[in-house]
């Protein structure tokens, strides 16, 4: 059996959403758990999460218009996964800080940005025209299963 440029997208997507949730969760846990992080912090890194999606948002869909969608998928995620990674390693060495949290948040919110807006223009590619709705209720139905249950896994 072919496994289909879909789903590998699907299985690729699967993953990288349980593990954006999950870092978003285990980014706060860490700030309240490990550095005492006040509600003023805690609000800061979500600011941190999503600012660059506010402000990256127009810009980043012209720039993903014109580069390869399936290389900057896997990018993005190759680096956020980096990035989340420094997090553990920080604190296992002790050198785990607020405003390292605050820039991991940024950066990983930035590439997120990128990494949705590439995946919503490369779906229609791998998928034909009357498999289209099909393959958006799988994804859908992933997304949601990730929702349930990255948090407890958080």
């Amino acid at each position: 059996m072919t496994v289909t440029d879909f789903q590998k997208l699907w299985a690729g997507q699967t993953v990288s959403l349980f593990g954006s949730l999950i870092s978003r969760i285990s980014l706060a846990w860490c700030a309240v758990h490990d550095l005492h992080a006040s509600a003023w912090q805690l609000a800061l890194l979500a600011l941190c999460d999503r600012l660059p999606g506010f402000l990256l948002g127009l810009a980043a869909g012209v720039w993903v218009d014109r580069v390869r969608r399936r290389p900057l998928l896997l990018s993005t995620d190759l680096i956020r996964a980096v990035l989340v990674a420094l997090v553990p390693l920080a604190a296992l060495t002790g050198h785990l800080s607020f405003p390292l949290l605050l820039v991991v948040a940024a950066l990983t919110g930035a590439l997120s940005t990128l990494f949705d807006i590439g995946y919503q223009a490369y779906v229609p590619t791998v998928a034909d025209d009357d498999a289209l709705v099909r393959a958006n209720s799988k994804l859908t139905f992933t997304a949601s299963l990730a929702e349930v249950c990255a948090f407890g896994v958080a």
